[in-house]
């Protein structure tokens, strides 16, 4: 998670005031979720299979408030002020 906290202040700094940070995360609880990690880092990505709890917290860590969620078959995708 040290990648997200690099992200996160980087979207705090260049953040205007009352703007939202939009992103989605994968849902490490999907049935696809380990097939679609393979896949990935056969690509060459990096692949975080962290709960979805875990997200949320590091959100909460940084400062954000998530302001809304959608659910999807495989990705979460947030909504995020600070």
């Amino acid at each position: 998670m040290d990648y997200w906290q690099a992200v996160t202040a980087e979207v705090r700094r260049v953040l205007k005031p009352e703007g939202k940070f939009v992103f989605d995360v994968l849902n490490s609880e999907a049935a696809l979720a380990e097939d679609w990690a393979i896949l990935e880092t056969y690509l060459g990505a990096e692949v975080y299979l962290a709960p979805i709890s875990d997200w949320e917290k590091a959100v909460q860590a940084a400062g954000g408030k998530i302001l809304s969620h959608r659910s999807g078959e495989l990705f979460q995708m947030y909504c995020v002020g600070f």
